[in-house]
């Protein structure tokens, strides 16, 4: 509980006048003796047990008068779950409001997302509680900081609109601390909106410890978690990869792969009617799910041979969640999967060239140059996908190239080289070579099968990662990269550094027999090339498919839209929503990153762990709910007051009937008390 107006509370010891005032009224009366009152006081004593409990009564009922008239005064606030501190307004309140695809999951009755009603209820909490508080909003699609000039803001912001983007928490946290600290703020209260999904908040990552030791040491910091982990158990998602045109016999289709996924499975086949627009032109199949998830590889659409170029979206009847009912695509004719090997190793060069050159979709032209370290020079960056890179990191113009290509959307894999030293590229930079201590080799101790390469195919199929052994590895130092896959007892076998819109990894071994199983195991390594070639192609040529936050804003202001719903987004926010786009050189495609799709949410415990050692408080949530998370309860004590007054009426009519008698007595102009006379040798008091 807290109070708008806590100075009030130092009156508190104002609870204690009924008492004081009893004591002065003891000290007005005399004492007479008389011998006619003495039987009547030996009456008196037999229920003066009564009596005393009576009084005592009356002054509690007039002490809880007095306090509920402090209390409402004070203005306290409460809530249906939240338990605030009693010391008022913060000084300085954060917001890490999620964004994600994910969190906008309504409820059916009310029609408000998880995001909507998160920012309903920290608006109205605010606007009571934090009137003189500063107010600043990390939002998770930006990552960006924006000072609120009141909580009223929160619903007006575009920042806290809905997009079609991921979340990264540990960064928002990690941005938020660091804010708190260098602004050395007095109490702070930071709130973190988010339906905890585990793809959102990689708990497993290395930017969690560097939060909590900073915030350890911060006093006067607490965390609220406003959580909304409820899922929509028939909330379906619908999703397309590898669309590309070719050439038939009658004229010319589109291929692609189709994935539906539903929160949670379904015994009973479930008709789901898909609707395909291309160009504008609508169609609708309809098709059977069990399970959770269906997947239709190789799906084909007919159409016109002189369509070259040109746009679709794969579209889902609407449910609890809309943001995932819809897929935009764009092709053309389709890019060269080109990889370019940079070594000196002969024999890694060409397991490498093996497994990028290899076609996994024979409609589509692969190409793979392998170059020694010295002829870098003469990489074509605008034709090329992916580049493998098994030498020292580069640096100078080399180093600037390879930061410009990933910038652009290619991708890159760097390989350790035979001698490591101190370069550093995308804050990555090699340690030493580790041989396993207690075995002959190093076990995979976990990867992540939920996005990036290792994830599990689209019928949700896991790949064979677990079988992977390695047999020396190299340290990667870097604390802000995302693993994805780690080693027993030694260091991350593959990791993503962060970059956007491209991609950066690192792996620690090499392919050869004397370094891992990666041969002899080559689903899993065939399997993570061929992805990082897709990726890379997929920025090339002119159909370019992105994922939604992975491209700065201004990338977007020459873009004409390609449909009604992508003209209807704010020119600030395009490359944070799924649309369809296009210049005169190519046509743009923005959706979701697929990491959304996945529903798994983070346990108790690994919240427990994330959370280690941090002054945290948890707030489960629903979307639509309305009770709200703090309210005034003045009229409370108002009525523990009235309440009270009446109490203590009532407690006080047996006492003047009692006393009727004794009146008519003793009716005197100065008030006595009456004694009998004293034995005899005492002494008489006056």
């Amino acid at each position: 509980m807290t109070f708008l107006q806590p100075f009030i509370l130092f009156a508190l010891p104002l609870i204690a006048l009924p008492i004081l005032i009893h004591l002065i009224n003891q000290n007005r009366h005399r004492t007479v003796p008389w011998a006619a009152t003495m039987f009547l006081l030996q009456a008196k004593r037999m229920a003066r047990g009564m009596a005393r409990l009576r009084y005592l009564l009356i002054m509690l009922a007039r002490m809880l008068a007095v306090a509920g008239l402090i209390f409402a005064i004070s203005r306290p606030m409460s809530g249906g779950w939240l338990g605030l501190t009693s010391s008022g307004a913060p000084e300085l309140t954060v917001v890490i409001l999620d964004r994600s695809v994910s969190m906008e999951e309504e409820d059916p009755g009310t029609g408000l997302s998880k995001r909507r009603t998160a920012i309903e209820k920290l608006t109205t909490a605010l606007k009571d509680l934090g009137r003189n508080t500063r107010i600043v909003l990390f939002d998770s699609a930006t990552g960006h900081r924006h000072d609120l000039t009141s909580s009223d803001a929160l619903t007006e912001l575009p920042e806290a609109g809905p997009t079609s983007t991921s979340a990264d928490i540990p960064a928002l946290m990690q941005e938020a601390t660091e804010y708190i600290l260098n602004n050395e703020a007095g109490r702070t209260d930071v709130w973190i909106c988010s339906d905890l999904r585990q793809s959102d908040w990689n708990p497993g990552g290395g930017r969690w410890e560097s939060v909590r030791e900073q915030l350890r040491s911060r006093d006067g910091v607490r965390l609220y978690l406003l959580a909304y982990q409820d899922l929509a158990p028939d909330n379906l998602a619908v999703s397309v990869s590898g669309v590309h045109r070719r050439e038939t016999v009658e004229g010319a289709e589109l291929v692609m792969d189709l994935k539906l996924t539903r929160t949670t499975p379904t015994s009973e086949p479930v008709r789901v009617p898909v609707t395909f627009i291309i160009g504008g032109a609508r169609s609708t199949i309809d098709l059977e799910l069990t399970g959770n998830q269906l997947v239709r590889n190789g799906h084909t659409i007919p159409i016109d041979r002189e369509l070259k170029r040109g746009w679709g979206r794969v579209e889902l009847p609407r449910d609890a969640n809309s943001s995932d009912n819809a897929y935009a695509f764009v092709y053309a004719e389709p890019a060269v999967q080109k990889t370019v090997i940079v070594s000196d190793n002969v024999q890694v060069a060409e397991l490498l060239r093996l497994a990028a050159a290899t076609p996994s979709d024979r409609s589509l032209i692969y190409e793979a140059d392998v170059l020694p370290s010295s002829q870098t020079a003469v990489i074509e960056w605008d034709k090329t996908a992916l580049v493998l890179w098994q030498a020292p990191l580069p640096s100078g113009v080399v180093g600037q190239q390879l930061e410009s290509f990933v910038a652009n959307g290619g991708c890159v894999m760097f390989f350790p080289p035979e001698s490591p030293d101190d370069a550093e590229l995308f804050g990555t930079r090699w340690g030493q070579w580790a041989d396993p201590a207690d075995n002959d080799h190093f076990a995979l101790a976990r990867w992540r099968t939920d996005t990036d390469l290792l994830s599990n195919t689209l019928s949700g199929t896991p790949l064979p990662v677990g079988q992977v052994t390695a047999f020396r590895a190299c340290d990667i130092q870097n604390e802000q990269a995302t693993v994805l896959a780690q080693l027993e007892k030694g260091p991350p076998l593959l990791l993503r550094a962060n970059t956007d819109p491209g991609a950066a990894w690192f792996c620690s071994t090499l392919p050869a027999t004397e370094f891992s199983n990666f041969v002899a195991n080559g689903i899993t390594f065939y399997v993570m090339l061929q992805r990082a070639v897709a990726r890379g192609a997929a920025a090339m040529g002119e159909a370019r498919q992105y994922e939604c936050g992975m491209l700065a804003a201004n990338v977007a202001d020459q873009w004409t839209p390609l449909d009604e719903t992508s003209s209807s987004v704010l020119l600030s926010q395009r490359t944070l929503n799924s649309g369809l786009y296009e210049t005169p050189e190519a046509s743009f495609a923005l959706n979701r990153p697929l990491k959304e799709d996945s529903v798994e949410v983070l346990s108790n415990g690994t919240l427990e762990q994330v959370f280690n050692g941090l002054n945290y408080t948890r707030i489960d949530d629903k979307a639509g709910s309305s009770m709200a998370l703090a309210s005034e309860v003045w009229r409370t004590f108002l009525i523990l007051m009235i309440v009270a007054l009446m109490a203590e009426a009532l407690l006080c009519v047996p006492e003047k009937a009692s006393t009727a008698a004794e009146a008519k007595i003793m009716k005197r102009e100065t008030p006595v008390q009456i004694t009998p006379f004293p034995k005899k040798g005492s002494a008489m008091s006056t």
